[in-house]
């Protein structure tokens, strides 16, 4: 005997809810993967200026 919520889900719906909460953890992921690569460049250009103000 099938339950009364599992007969009346929209799976059309809960798909499409899915793609878009995998679309945001893929943008949230790459937005951190580029906050960390900028985080690094910005270290090494303030170490270099800090090297060519100590020369």
């Amino acid at each position: 005997m099938e339950s009364a919520v599992a007969s009346s889900i929209d799976w059309g719906a809960a798909a499409l809810f899915m793609l878009i909460g995998l679309a945001l953890l893929w943008g949230f992921a790459f937005f951190l993967r580029q906050n960390r690569k900028d985080y690094e460049s910005l270290q090494q250009t303030l170490a270099s200026e800090e090297d060519e103000a100590n020369e």
